[in-house]
């Protein structure tokens, strides 16, 4: 539904409280006491219909019919059985929100609430009234006094918005919270979700100016792909956190099954969460610790970590903690060391960490910490201190502060105790600097820093390019396949084989025939000796393993060397499928080259699905003697070489491989274009639910594919949305030139740089409104790296230079895009940058957006004469001083959507 109408949730003007009374225990009373005690600056109408007169000194309404002021929001408290009529009741009122704090119709699992919410989503549909819950918390947003929750304790403002699912949950975050006074911007959890998503907060949330922190609480992953879509966009500009729960399969509250082919689910989110830019934390204490270090980490944070101490047992606390996080111990510079043995007695050591006398003066810490700092080989710093006799910790404190605040380096400090360094802790807290209590949660939050830092980098990557050798047989092979295959069906082998070959993978030679008698008048074509495979029904499916010993029934007979032996073991495997599989029919038969692995190396890597997220990718350790599920990794599609390479890293395999191999790189390479025409795979063939390959490392640098396995189902689009092919055109200019119209890619960072520098100060001046040249990595990154759902941006490329591009940021109900134009000084005349305003427009147009606008400088004539000729309707804004510019593209289907049109 998007975040259409959620404004009336964030910025209600008058709330309708049904259910209000001043019973004890009264939910409705509870909100309304709430919202008194916020200060809530609106109109307050509490409805009973017991027919008191008031509720907490608010006059109250006995019915809703008796309502004669427009009501923004309603907060219905009242039993589940009530509430699909009162919903009809305010519709015919005009209310557009309501949330729904009752109990009760989200409780699926008894078959008498079933009613319930059906009934509910009937409403809901008929109405088109937004609905948060049921089961919800309600919504706190203390920048406007808006407390419409039943939350026992204030919540103080801040600029970190907290969304959930679980209501109870809440209530104990906040309560912890509150003791640490920690503010927040936004507090709200979903509930039942049967309307307003996780997705739509997160939309809208992220576009309020007092958000800087986004935090979620997550039960289960639902919507996968619109929740990722959500994320990735709001992750590029905000610090997004996430706590999901339910790890476990055997967890009995866990609806989600995991998919076939992983041992666990978990992992999947932690890869989907990562590729949408957003830190995962394993608790929720971890939340804010995260919140405190991610918030003061300074621009120059890196992974090499240095620590001091004032004794060798809160070290070892730190160290142990790091080496088993994989955290980098910073090797200090061999000046470092030499000015350290200028500032330490003789029989303290230089290395480190560096260990100090337990009675630590302020002086000696300044000074190592400094020494410590402006090595180039340290990024961050972590000083542990115990209270003693001789040492004052609010003195340590205090010249640990003068130092970060001169200082671009992180700093983090764990100040253990309680009575004798509370002042100290203050102090760290009064001025921004990440505090723990223990080493260990130091430690902790330092390696969510980096894991930041890295899925930061990765949203950020520029991919290098890479040949993929995929034909265009995929085409005739898909049409085949579909053809013969309906969902549920196994792919039968020789597709299967087709299929592979058609993306360049290297597969052992071998032949299908539906008889024996067909395979053998073949197997001369076939370099010996043999593999025979016997295929019945019940046996084609990929991931097919287990604890039944009767799915460990191969069906596969090796080195054969003659006719005779091929003959001999059909019939043998024939024998014992008939006597496991009694009603699995033989399928045919499969004659390929025998393969030997160097090394023994085998490994398994394919396409697998999940009911929320979609098509995934897997790769690791394969072969009898691999445990396959533990080693097997996972990651999204689209993929590129980064992100293949990231993926085959994680992996036992790798390890193995890097120790027995001469070069790696060059093995690396290998794999990678495996995995990226893999992943061509995934979105070229929608229709894949399952396919399993295994495969051996025959030379180094060389592998080849001994058998595969597949499952056809129902299309599924990928969560996040690959490079759009179609959307690549052709453009002769007036003046001859041809040029390549396409959508950008992460590749074309270095073309856009280039293009950058050769534009003029004014034409750079016109485009970004300000005299600017330098344009750095992450800038470059974010305006390649685009998300294609949320935005898109068409290059003019000649000759592999890039001389134009065009751009639209869409808002997430598709209402609106903004638009920006720059072509290169060198093509005026040439008419491309009418030809990109045409495409973008075209494009909008076919999406469905109902609009474009843009703001242009009022000076910026070549701008404003193209924006007249394209339709464009435009605008003084002397207040800005600028000229505003939009047109209409489809017309509107709904009234909400007006409110989110630029004013033409």
């Amino acid at each position: 539904m998007g975040t259409r109408s959620l404004e009336l949730f964030f910025e209600p003007k008058t709330i309708a409280v049904i259910g209000a009374s001043e019973r004890p225990g009264s939910l409705g009373g509870a909100i309304v006491r709430n919202l008194i005690n916020g200060e809530f600056p609106g109109i307050i109408i509490p409805i009973n219909s017991k027919g008191y007169k008031d509720v907490y000194g608010v006059p109250a309404l006995a019915r809703i019919g008796q309502l004669e002021t427009q009501v923004d929001l309603a907060i219905i408290c009242t039993p589940a059985e009530t509430v699909p009529k009162i919903i009809k009741q305010l519709h015919s009122k005009g209310v557009g929100a309501a949330m729904l704090l009752t109990g009760g119709i989200a409780r699926t699992r008894s078959w008498q609430f079933r009613p319930s919410s059906d009934r509910l989503n009937q409403v809901i549909q008929q109405t088109r009234m937004r609905i948060l819950g049921p089961d919800c918390l309600g919504m706190v947003i203390p920048g406007r006094k808006l407390n419409a929750s039943f939350l026992h304790v204030p919540v103080r403002p801040g600029h970190i918005a907290y969304v959930g699912q679980s209501g109870t949950l809440a209530s104990g975050v906040m309560d912890w919270a509150f003791s640490r006074r920690i503010g927040f911007s936004h507090v709200l959890t979903l509930g039942k979700s049967q309307d307003v998503t996780l997705s739509d907060l997160i939309d809208y949330i992220t576009q309020e100016p007092p958000v800087r922190t986004l935090l979620i609480q997550l039960d289960e992953i639902g919507s996968g792909k619109t929740l990722i879509r959500a994320l990735r966009a709001a992750s590029r500009h905000k610090l997004v956190l996430a706590v999901k729960s339910n790890r476990f399969q055997e967890n009995p509250l866990n609806r989600i099954a995991t998919p076939k082919g992983l041992r666990s689910r978990d992992s999947l989110v932690d890869e989907t969460l990562a590729r949408a830019g957003v830190l995962r934390v394993s608790a929720t204490d971890e939340l804010f610790d995260c919140v405190d270090a991610l918030s003061q980490r300074r621009e120059t944070f890196g992974p090499r970590l240095a620590i001091i101490a004032n004794g060798r047992g809160p070290a070892i606390l730190a160290m142990d903690r790091l080496l088993h996080d994989k955290g980098v111990l910073a090797t200090l510079s061999d000046d470092t060391r030499t000015h350290l043995r200028g500032l330490l007695p003789e029989y303290l050591r230089t290395e480190n960490p560096i260990l100090l006398n337990p009675e630590l003066k302020p002086q000696q810490l300044t000074a190592v910490t400094n020494t410590l700092l402006r090595d180039k080989q340290v990024d961050a710093v972590l000083v542990v201190y115990i209270p003693s006799l001789g040492s004052d910790p609010l003195a340590n404190a205090e010249a640990l502060v003068k130092i970060a605040k001169a200082t671009n380096k992180t700093i983090l400090t764990s100040w253990m105790g309680e009575y004798s360094v509370e002042a100290a802790r203050d102090c760290f807290d009064q001025n921004g600097i990440p505090t723990f209590d223990t080493p260990d949660n130091a430690i902790k939050s330092y390696m969510y820093m980096v894991q930041h830092q890295r899925t930061q980098d990765l949203l950020r990557e520029t991919p290098e390019s890479l040949e993929i050798p995929v034909s265009s047989a995929h085409i005739e092979v898909d049409r085949e396949i579909l053809t013969l295959h309906r969902p549920g069906d196994y792919l039968l082998p020789d597709h299967a084989w087709k299929l592979l070959n058609a993306y360049g993978f290297s597969c052992t030679e071998n032949r299908y025939c539906d008889s024996l008698s067909g395979l053998l008048s073949v197997a001369d074509e076939v370099k010996g000796p043999w593999v025979l495979r016997v295929h019945h029904r019940d046996y084609l499916y990929p991931f097919a393993y287990g604890n039944n010993p009767r799915e460990r029934l191969r069906s596969v007979v090796r080195d054969l060397k003659s006719h005779e032996d091929v003959t001999q073991a059909a019939e043998s495997l024939e024998g014992q499928i008939a006597e496991a599989f009694p009603d699995s029919p033989v399928m045919g038969y499969t004659l390929q080259t025998m393969q030997r692995a160097l090394d023994n190396l085998q490994f398994s890597f394919g396409i697998g699905r999940d009911s929320e997220v979609g098509p995934y990718l897997f790769f690791g350790g394969g072969g009898s003697t691999a445990d396959i599920l533990v080693d097997r990794q996972v990651a999204l599609p689209p993929l590129n070489a980064n992100l293949a390479e990231k993926l085959i890293k994680r992996s036992h395999f790798y390890q193995v491989l890097s120790e027995r191999s001469e070069n790696i790189e060059r093995e690396l390479i290998t794999l990678e274009r495996w995995l990226v025409a893999l992943s061509h795979m995934a979105l070229n063939h929608p229709w894949i639910a399952g396919f399993e390959v295994n495969a051996i490392r025959r030379q180094v640098g060389r592998y080849m594919v001994i058998g595969v396995a597949g499952e056809v189902g129902h299309p599924v689009k990928p969560a996040i949305q690959p490079y759009p092919t179609e959307l690549e055109s052709q453009y002769e200019s007036r003046n001859g030139h041809a040029y390549d119209i396409r959508p950008i890619r992460g590749e074309d960072e270095p073309l856009l740089e280039a293009f950058y520098q050769r534009l003029s100060p004014e034409s750079l001046r016109l485009r970004f409104f300000s005299a600017r040249r330098q344009f750095d990595h992450k800038e470059l990154a974010r305006f390649t790296q685009i998300d294609y759902d949320r935005e898109m941006a068409f290059v003019a490329l000649r000759d592999g230079v890039l001389y134009g591009v065009v751009r639209v940021w869409i808002d997430a109900d598709d209402v609106a895009a903004e638009f920006s134009v720059i072509i290169d000084d060198n093509c005026r005349g040439e008419g491309l940058g009418l030809r990109l305003m045409q495409g973008i427009i075209e494009y909008l147009t076919k999406r469905g957006v109902l609009q474009i606008f843009g703001t242009v400088l009022p000076h910026n004539t070549g701008m404003l004469k193209l924006a007249q000729r394209l339709g464009f309707s435009q605008h003084h804004n002397m207040d800005e001083g600028v000229v505003e510019v939009g047109r209409n593209l489809n017309p509107m289907k709904y009234a909400w959507q007006r409110k989110r049109m630029y004013p033409l």
